[in-house]
This record gives structure tokens, sequence and C-alpha cells, in this order.
């Protein structure tokens, strides 16, 4: 897309504006200025009229080489993106490396977009298929590098090869379903996905905090303030509930309004959700409805300042960071996040001995999988069945006891 060329100060007010539109935070909007500012006084001290995305290379290039790899590199990045977005007059949500694009063959081109529209008519949703995309565009790109520019030309070596240069092991997983299609389609005649490495995801346990942990947390909020009555009804929604953060900043004043359930469609997962509203739930969300700041937002949660859009998950994650410090928990190595409250809440839950069925239902899961990630963090359970080791014996006696075999 052609670049529009607009002076600095228009392009850094229609920046900090579509920000307040998003409902970005004044501190953040703040801190976007205060990058804007750095950003143009070095390309008005090295010549430039007005921004362009040459120019914030040349920037970022510039800040690397004298100040390294830092934070506020990384924030002066995201604002580069941010610019660019504006020049060329195409607003992306996130700029992340999974939107890193790859540039293909022709041939290769085509084969993604059919891979592509082969899963989608399998109904997997667009986040999936991105991911998709991702993953197989990444692994075309370094059979590219290795002369191999079309299936005819892949050979073993470049699958291997190729595999090892992508350093997000994730994606292997991927790599191997789309080999298969292929052959599958009869695009290639060998399978070339056994030789792909396996990558199994380390499992990690789900931060959990107890019962008196979460009641210290709950009871940390200020409910005397604006702020804290809209705290305290977003962390029970969570604790209380175990309502995911998209799916809190989603909620809308009719979905809750003179009702004693909750009916939503999730947001990660687009399935819908039916639960009773709990009492305290409840009269913690009337509560900061009767002293929530005038707003045209249908979303029930909003910021404490001007201008009054809704909250993003950002303003929930720190929020819940910010009480757990107050409540003075040691919390160790677990997560801080509004997740923890959902395992947490699962915990309480199986330890009650409600059933694993019951617990998928209430946190809203569709497969029926879930139920095994319950199962791990149900101790007491799974210690009935522990068994008890047996009497060491033998050469391993001996070895504890320190004797050389």
């Amino acid at each position: 897309m052609q670049e529009h060329k607009k002076t600095f100060e228009t392009l850094e007010q229609e920046l900090l504006e579509r920000l307040k539109e998003r409902g970005c935070s004044s501190v953040t909007i703040t801190g976007y200025r205060y990058l804007c500012n750095s950003i143009i006084s070095w390309l008005q001290d090295n010549g430039y009229d007005y921004y362009t995305e040459e120019g914030g290379i040349a920037f970022l290039q510039d800040y690397l080489k004298t100040h390294g790899n830092n934070q506020y590199y990384k924030n002066l990045r995201t604002a580069i993106y941010r610019l660019n977005d504006l020049t060329i007059g195409s607003w992306k949500n996130v700029h992340s490396d999974k939107g890193k694009k790859f540039f293909l063959s022709a041939e290769f081109k085509d084969i993604v977009d059919k891979y592509c529209f082969h899963e989608e008519n399998k109904g997997l949703t667009a986040g999936t298929i991105k991911y998709k995309r991702y993953a197989i565009s990444w692994f075309l790109h370094e059979l590219e590098k290795r002369k191999c520019c079309s299936l005819l030309q892949i050979t073993p070596e470049a699958v291997i090869m190729s595999c090892t240069r992508i350093t997000y092991h994730s994606l292997w997983g991927e790599i191997k379903l789309f080999l298969r299609y292929l052959v599958a389609e009869g695009k290639i005649d060998i399978d070339y996905s056994t030789l792909v490495p396996h990558y199994s995801r380390p499992y990690v346990i789900p931060s959990i905090y107890s019962i008196n942990e979460i009641k210290r947390i709950e009871n940390s909020i200020d409910t005397d303030t604006v702020l804290g009555k809209r705290d305290y009804a977003i962390v029970l929604l969570a604790s209380r509930m175990g309502l995911r953060s998209g799916d809190i900043v989603r909620l809308k004043i009719d979905d809750v309004k003179g009702k004693d359930e909750i009916k939503i469609i999730q947001q990660k997962t687009g399935n819908k959700l039916h639960l009773p509203l709990i009492k305290d739930v409840s009269d913690a969300i009337n509560n900061y409805l009767m002293v929530r700041p005038q707003s045209t937002a249908e979303e029930i949660f909003i910021n404490v300042y001007a201008p009054y859009n809704p909250i993003t998950t950002s303003t929930i994650r720190n929020a819940l960071r910010k009480y757990i410090l107050l409540a003075n928990i040691d919390t160790g190595n677990r997560r801080k996040g509004p997740h923890a409250l959902r395992s947490s809440l699962a915990s309480s839950m199986v330890n009650d001995n409600a059933s694993y069925e019951i617990v998928r239902k209430v946190l809203g899961h569709s497969s029926n999988n879930a139920i095994k990630h319950y199962a791990r963090i149900d101790i007491e359970k799974l210690r009935v069945y522990s068994l008890e080791p047996p009497a060491v014996s033998g050469g391993f006696k001996a070895f504890l006891n320190g004797e050389v075999l």
C-alpha cells in the first residue's frame, strides 16, 4: 500500500486518538506519547520532514546499535508498527512474531491456501487456521532456502534441516499433519512426516491458590471506591464463577441486569456458556453499576477515568497482580493472572467431590479431554491410588549403602 505523508503532529495525534477509541488507559496513551516524541525527535534531527516506514526502521536500527535490545526498544518497536499502520492505512489489532511474513513462490502460496481451505472445511476456528498457516509457511520458507522451490524438489535432508531451523518446536506437529495431507492428496509420493522431530510440550501444573488466599485477595480490595467496586466484581467473576478474562471484559449490562443466570458465547471457544449467577457476584456487579460512570459502552466494566471505554484483559491482569501484592501472599512460582483463579476454582470443586464433568461444564470446556487436566490437580484423589515402593534389595541396596560393586 502507498504511504500517506502526514505531519509528525498529525500522525501522533491520529495514533493517540485511535488508542483512545480502542479503550486504552490514560497511562498507556501517555506512554505512547513519550515514545512518539522520542521517534519524532530523532527523525527531525536526521533530516526527515515527515514520518516514513523507512525512517522508522532507521530509527530502530540506530537505537538498537546504541542502547541494545531492552524493554524500551521493544516498546518503541510496537509504536513504530502502529505508526506504519497509519501511514499505509491498514490497522492491525495485534503485532507479534506470528504475523511474520514469508515470501513464498507462487506454487507454495497456492499450496498454503488450499491446505488452509481444506482445514477450514473441518470447522476449525480462524485462530487455529492462522496458526497452521504460520507453521507451514515457515516450513516452506525454510525449504525454499534449501533450493526446494516445488514439491517435486523436496528431499529428506531438506525436511530435516528445515525443521531444525524452526525454533518454535510446537509447530512441528502442524508440519507433520501438513506433510500427511500432501500424501493423502497425491501431491507427493513419499510421506516425510516421519522425519519431523517429535515434540511434547512440557506440562505445567496449574497455579492454585487456596480458599484462604482467594479470600485474602478479595478482602484486599477497597470496595468504598468506584475502582474497588469494579475490580471486586471482576475478581468474583473469575474466582467464584471461573470466567475467562476475555469473557469478563465482553460481558454486557444486558447479560446480567435483572437476571439470575448468565448466558454468553465464550470468546475463546465460540461455545455457549450457561451458568447460574451467584448472589455474591450479582450483588458485587449491581454495587458497581450503581456508581459506574455514564458511558455509551454496552459492556459492564469500563475505565475509571474518561474516556469511559471498555476495559481490556490487561486491566484485569494488572489489577489482580496488585491485589495479590496487597494481600501479602507469597506466590512463589505461581502465576498471578486471572487464569490462576479458574484453576483454583477447579481445584476447589474437585476437592469438594464435584465430578470432573461438572467442572468441565462450569468452566465452559467443550472437550471431554479437558477432564484430564483437572485430574492432575486432584492430588488427594490421586494419592489414594499411589503404590508403596518395594523394599530395596540386591545390587541397588548395596549401592545405596555405599558398597562398591
